[in-house]
């Protein structure tokens, strides 16, 4: 073969990152898919790191009322935890709930005093870790809310928190009877 009469040309540099970012992406798609991808098998579990402060100073909460503070739908909460500064009397307890659970199927967690980070009296902080189980006594959680069950309205003194950390998500959460529907 005589190689005299092909003709040579340069190749634009931008037809070359073109033709890179191209085979990138097709092999991107055919190796894997990405972690958030829903697949028809059973539910993966994605690891995700989602934290929120929500900051409750001057804001009120109703007699009877709530906040929705956090919804995951159409993900359950796999694994996760809240935190929550609130105003408590001199035994350490609130009078306000942190509900979990799938809307409108809501109720309140079980939270745990932390003595060394309170001030009976004052402002005491509570924990509690949220891990959906489906079919379990926990159920699917997808919703927190802050609840004020009290015949008063409550305007939030300073240092009020509530914290949210998400680090574990699947797919799954059905959508019948959620807030967010």
């Amino acid at each position: 073969m005589d190689h005299t009469n092909i003709n040579t040309r340069k190749i634009s540099p931008v037809i070359i990152a073109l033709m890179i970012f191209t085979a990138t992406m097709a092999s991107a798609f055919f190796i894997g898919t990405p972690p958030h991808a829903v697949t028809a098998q059973a539910p993966q579990k994605t690891v995700v790191r989602d934290s929120q402060t929500i900051l409750l100073e001057g804001k009120t909460i109703p007699s009877k009322g709530f906040i929705h503070v956090y919804d995951a739908t159409p993900y359950m909460i796999m694994s996760g935890h809240v935190a929550a500064n609130l105003p408590c009397d001199s035994n350490a307890k609130t009078p306000y709930n942190v509900l979990i659970g799938q809307a409108p199927n809501v109720k309140p967690a079980e939270l745990e005093y932390i003595k060394e980070l309170s001030t009976p009296g004052k402002m005491c902080i509570y924990h509690v870790d949220v891990n959906s189980e489906p079919g379990g006594k926990a159920g699917i959680i997808t919703d927190i809310a802050l609840q004020n069950p009290t015949a008063t309205d409550v305007k939030f003194p300073p240092m009020s928190t509530l914290v949210i950390g998400v680090d574990e998500i699947a797919p799954g959460a059905e959508m019948a009877g959620n807030m967010t529907k």
